[in-house]
């Protein structure tokens, strides 16, 4: 007698043990379980290298160098970025000549800018040599450092500037604080 074992089934739905098929559920649920958990071990590995990807976006200098900011960034006419204040709840904030508050990161220095690729793309940096606004009262230094793209940054006090991709108005001081490296730029008159 012939058994088609894949349309054999007895009365309690199961499938008969075929003459020389033989499977030890502990082997099957072994395998079953073995096969589960290399799942999970990839999914978690994916995850961890994702968020390793994503969390070291503002703290490595890329492989390669980073593109130079758009004309947008820039101004269309190419022109040395404003300086300005404005009062926010933070205090008397730095910022750029559209009105938008300007950030230091604090892993960067003077002579060394690490806010670089992925990072950059969410924190613009403030490009080319400022001038403070005619009505602006700075007692800091205005200055330049040269980011690793070979593109001149302003600085203030040494720092590199930055805007905050997601504030979207003038004013606006959502950056403050982020990753606890991120931080407006406060402009104090008794600065020394």
């Amino acid at each position: 007698m012939f058994v088609k074992f894949s349309a054999a089934v007895n009365a309690a739905g199961r499938r008969p043990v075929l003459p020389g098929v033989v499977r030890d559920r502990r082997a099957v649920q072994r395998e079953n379980g073995d096969l589960m958990i290399a799942k999970r071990t990839i999914v978690a590995v994916a995850c961890a290298g994702a968020a390793v990807a994503v969390m070291s976006g503002c703290s490595q200098a890329p492989e390669a160098p980073a593109a130079a900011p758009d004309a947008a960034a820039t101004g269309a006419s190419g022109t040395a970025p404003t300086l300005g204040t404005r009062e926010t709840a933070l205090g008397t904030v730095l910022t750029d000549g559209d009105g938008f508050t300007l950030y230091r990161f604090d892993e960067d220095t003077a002579d060394l800018v690490r806010c670089v690729g992925q990072c950059a793309e969410i924190w613009p940096p403030t490009p080319g040599a400022p001038l403070p606004h005619p009505d602006a009262v700075l007692p800091g230094t205005v200055g330049t450092t040269t980011r690793p793209d070979g593109v001149e940054q302003a600085t203030y006090d040494g720092h590199p500037l930055y805007r905050f991709a997601k504030d979207t108005a003038p004013g606006l001081t959502s950056g403050d604080g982020v990753k606890g490296t991120w931080h407006v730029v406060t402009v104090d008159a008794a600065h020394g």
